[in-house]
């Protein structure tokens, strides 16, 4: 038999083998989860790179308004999780060094800080330090050189100097009598009203003022102490040069049954679930809890082996640890848990994940083989040693009489069971992935080749189903159905042989399909390439895009957890969304969803997942969900997300007004006049800090809160002068908002010009200017009314000069505008208009009307023989002898040349020839003299009768009927009169 590489991993190597047979114990609201192997907290680490002044981190303490405070060698550095803020002696008064060698907190809250050259003790201001009070050995200490700080519960601070101890009690200074002034102290704790001294030569008690020696007789392994921990059971840990590490409960010391791969500590910690963490000289971090040891070095990740006696854990839960030569590290909790390489696996690249009946998990590992992870933290790599073909593993699956199928890249087949193996390969898949594995309710086996299609596995034969489909993979619903994904040809749903497919014609956003899962409800969830997630309900499809909400395009894997929510993987992460959500938008025919986006600050240590193989998503009998990622198989619970409860504590940095600083206190008064305001702000948080948001407004101005994202400054431009607060809260990564935020009064002053006593002069003078004004006014109005009288005198008369010759201008204009030029009657225009208006008259008195037509008998010759001169004088005496013979009311007007029209209201049948008589005979009757020559001129009339009982109104039709009598006269020889109709014949 071939030997199994089997890995299992020592308590001091990486502690994570009780992670399984724990589970994860659920997602902590605070503090570091003590079931998770060190190497699945997330790790953060900072160095000068990131703002650090220095690379030694010897002390860390976080003051009441959520800052953490680091010393260092190069001076005093505050954190707020995204920035450093540096404090040395040249820019600080009260800091006597900037080699900072211990930091406590007060029961007031004041910041102690220990250093070389003395200790000092600030007050906490905004935007950093203010009142302080210094100590040297001149003040009450035993020494200068501070070596640590202990501040106790009652307000007593305790100093261990270089040379003895000493304490500050109400501000005031003293040596402690009962440790020996030559001794160097090396820590300070204190349990259940005991203080606890250590130094190189031995471990003292204080206790009611009382001073006892702790010895190697009370079960110490060595007397030269490095370190002090205090338990929350009351107990204290010790650690030791040569020594190790120790507890002492009730007088007595234990020593804890594991091995230390080094017996120098550096430093001690006891965590809020008792977890004991352990600074080793020269070899990294170690964790003692419930008996088990976990070593954490720069082998698995640390970034240096060189720890202070720095470790501190915040309030949000995060353990801090200063290095001597790599800065300063931060160990949280993440909702996700991660098993890859450091955890004991073959390689990080996990691609398949299953869960085998009796609880074990199966890992593909891609071309590092298949990982059996037990219950108990042993892992088993199958591989090319146990007889499994030597590829990549694209997918697992656990059939029902308990054997392990495992597909590869090269398409063979293996079998796993009873510890034996057993390889098929079929000829038509040589070198074709095998991505998918599936076995129906009968118990029959179904392979999903890349290119190859479906293919049935039964009694060693591979029988193919003809399709050369992309198989991304394969899922049995509860009703016995193979849901068949496809990258290129979509959905198949394969049922007693029949096969339905969904693809773009149908709805699907998308042919590339990654992975496709049936509920309890029978909704197939479906995740597509660049297609997003759909849901098929009965042949109904419903989408979701980026367009809709998603983060990015691709879903690769999809599960449901049970509780109400749907989890999906793709490129960028790992997404989480409401079911209800999801199916009420379907509802709906669409809409937009708001997922939440797990990255690597929630535990992954890469947000890619994969997908393509069978299976890369899990949900295990317990309810957890495991992801194949490209750095390791990635587990959540639902049931204990947890999250950071902590409200951010929001601070107000630095406030400028038109660019000079503004002392952050309430009500300062700033300006004058308006002007441009900068604010800076921050928030205090540690657990992802990146994703730390915040909203301002200023009350005054704004009528509402301004999302400023993660911007940690605002700006107003051309404030006006008022009264402002400026308000701002922070929100953490989980979503809770500071409780109060953080505010500054102000007031923008008005300029000298706007204050109340200026607006008093201004009132004053302006009453004064006001009767000043009244009085020059009524002088200079009544000077005005008499000048203004005489003005318009004149103006009247110049004014009804003017209207006469605009009534003549006006008269003329009127006359030019209505009257031929050369004549003098009316011309074309005006006599149509008066014709429409005779006929309305005509119309509305029923009365008559004649109309009559005239032109001059061969005009054209006069002219031709003797001019245009000659013909305008013919012209002119033709309107004034039709003139002569019409009466005041008739109405003459030149219709063009030599043409007229005659209007004749009142027309009468028996006076009509006559009248028309006397016009012909007052052109025929005399001669026309001009200065060419003297002609005899005829003419000829065309006559119309207008008759309102029967005539059409129409004035163009009555000049139509004139004008025809007129051409008929012309025929009839000239020099004669035609009638329009019978009622005309008269006229002849």
């Amino acid at each position: 038999m071939a030997n199994c590489v089997s890995f299992r991993f020592l308590l001091r190597s990486a502690g994570w083998l009780m992670v399984l047979s724990l589970g994860l114990g659920g997602a902590r609201l605070r503090g570091l989860n003590p079931s998770r192997a060190v190497t699945q907290y997330i790790q953060s680490s900072w160095t000068i790179e990131n703002g650090l002044p220095q690379n030694s981190v010897h002390a860390i303490a976080q003051t009441p308004d959520g800052f953490l405070w680091l010393g260092t060698e190069e001076g005093l550095t505050r954190f707020d999780g995204v920035e450093f803020t540096t404090f040395n002696h040249a820019n600080t008064p009260g800091l006597p060094s900037d080699y900072i060698v211990a930091l406590a907190v007060g029961r007031d809250g004041r910041l102690w800080v220990g250093t070389d050259s003395g200790l000092t003790a600030f007050q906490v201001a905004a935007g950093g330090l203010g009142a302080y009070r210094a100590y040297t050995q001149a003040e009450g200490l035993s020494a200068t050189v501070v070596t640590t700080l202990w501040a106790s519960p009652e307000g007593v601070l305790w100093v261990g100097t270089r040379k003895g101890l000493s304490r500050v009690v109400e501000d005031r200074a003293e040596a402690w009598p009962g440790v020996k002034p030559t001794e160097a102290i090396t820590a300070i704790a204190g349990t259940s009203g005991t203080v606890w001294v250590g130094t190189r030569a031995g471990l003292y008690r204080i206790r009611g003022g009382q001073t006892t020696r702790v010895t190697k007789r009370e079960g110490l392994p060595s007397e030269q102490i490095s370190s002090l921990a205090a338990a929350g059971d009351g107990s204290l840990w010790v650690g030791m040069l040569a020594g190790g590490v120790a507890q002492i409960r009730e007088g007595r010391a234990t020593v804890p049954r594991v091995t230390l791969p080094v017996r120098d500590i550096e430093s001690l910690f006891v965590d809020r679930d008792g977890g004991v963490w352990i600074g080793l000289d020269r070899h990294g971090l170690a964790r003692l809890y419930e008996g088990r040891l976990s070593v954490y070095g720069s082998a698995q990740g640390l970034p240096s082996d060189r720890c202070t006696r720095a470790m501190f854990e915040d309030r949000e839960g995060s353990l801090w640890i200063g290095l001597l030569d790599a800065g300063m590290v931060q160990l949280r909790d993440g909702k996700f848990a991660v098993f890859g390489k450091p955890e004991g696996l073959s390689g990080d690249y996990v691609g398949d994940v299953l869960e085998a009946r009796d609880g074990s998990l199966w890992l593909g590992a891609d071309s590092n083989g298949v990982n059996h992870l037990f219950a108990d933290g042993r892992v088993e790599v199958w591989n090319r040693s146990r007889g499994l073909p030597n590829n990549a593993v694209f997918s697992l699956l656990e059939a029902r009489d308990g054997s392990i199928w495992v597909g590869y890249r090269n398409g063979e087949l293996a079998q796993i069971r009873g510890g034996s193996v057993r390889v098929y390969r079929d000829p038509q898949t040589v070198n074709v992935s095998l991505n998918a594995l599936a076995e129906d309710a009968e118990g029959e086996l179904w392979l999903g080749f890349w290119g190859k299609g479906l293919v049935r596995f039964a009694q060693g034969r591979f029988e193919h189903r003809g399709g050369n489909e992309r198989v991304s993979q394969i899922t049995v619903s509860h009703d016995g159905v193979l849901w068949v994904a496809t990258d290129g040809d979509g959905l198949m749903r394969v049922e007693h042989g029949s096969v339905k497919r969904y693809d773009r014609t149908h709805g699907l956003p998308s042919d590339h399909v990654m992975y496709a899962f049936q509920d309890a409800r029978k909704n197939v969830w479906v995740g597509t390439a660049s297609g997003g997630l759909s849901l098929i309900r009965g042949d109904r499809v419903v989408s979701w895009g980026l367009k809709e909400g998603l983060f990015e395009g691709t879903v690769g894997s999809v599960v449901a957890d049970g509780l109400g929510n749907v989890w999906f993987g793709g490129d960028a992460g790992i997404y989480r969304e409401p079911e209800e959500e999801l199916l009420r938008t379907a509802e709906a025919g669409g809409g937009r969803i708001h997922p939440v986006q797990y990255g690597t600050a929630d535990g992954l240590r890469a947000r890619e997942t994969l997908y393509g193989g069978t299976p890369c998503v899990w949900k295990g009998r317990d309810g957890r969900l495991w992801f194949a990622t490209i750095r390791g198989a990635a587990v959540v619970d639902p049931r204990h997300l947890g999250g950071n409860t902590v409200a951010p504590a929001t601070h107000i940095e630095a406030f400028s007004f038109d660019g000079h600083p503004v002392p952050l206190r309430a009500g300062s008064r700033i300006g004058p006049g308006a002007g441009n305001i900068e604010a800076s702000f921050t928030a205090a948080s540690f657990v992802a800090p990146q994703k730390v948001v915040f909203r301002y407004r200023l009350v005054g101005f704004d009528p509402g809160w301004i999302a400023a994202g993660t911007r940690r400054k605002a700006w107003y431009t051309n404030l006006p002068a008022g009264k402002y607060t400026f308000v701002v809260e922070a929100q953490n990564s989980d979503g809770v908002w500071s409780e109060q935020g953080s505010s500054f009064p102000f007031v923008i002053v008005p300029p000298a010009s706007r204050t109340p006593l200026a607006y008093g002069v201004y009132a004053v003078a302006g009453l004064l200017c006001v009767w000043g004004l009244l009085a020059l006014r009524t002088r200079a109005l009544v000077k005005r009314h008499r000048e203004l009288e005489r003005l318009v005198a004149e103006r009247t008369e110049q004014l009804e000069t003017e209207k006469s010759v605009l009534e003549a201008v006006r008269h003329e204009l009127q006359v030019q505008a209505t009257h031929d030029a050369l004549t003098g009657m009316f011309n074309r225009a005006a006599i149509m208009d008066h014709l429409q208006r005779e006929i309305a008259r005509s119309v509305r008195e029923k009365t008559a009307l004649g109309v009559v037509v005239a032109d001059l008998d061969h005009f054209k010759r006069v002219n031709d023989t003797y001019g245009h001169l000659c013909g305008d004088q013919v012209i002119m005496q033709c309107a004034e002898r039709f003139r002569s013979v019409m009466r005041g009311y008739d109405l003459l007007g030149r219709l063009g040349g030599e043409e007229f029209l005659i209007l004749l209201p009142g027309w009468d049948q028996a006076t009509a020839p006559k009248r028309i008589e006397d016009l012909l005979r007052a052109i025929s009757g005399k001669s026309f003299k001009t200065q060419e020559a003297e002609l005899r001129m005829t003419c000829s009339l065309g006559v119309a009768t207008f008759d309102p009982k029967g005539d059409d109104p129409a004035h163009l039709e009555v000049l139509r009927r004139a004008d025809a009598a007129l051409y008929a006269a012309k025929a009839a020889g000239r020099n004669c009169a035609r009638g329009a109709d019978a009622r005309d014949e008269a006229t002849r």
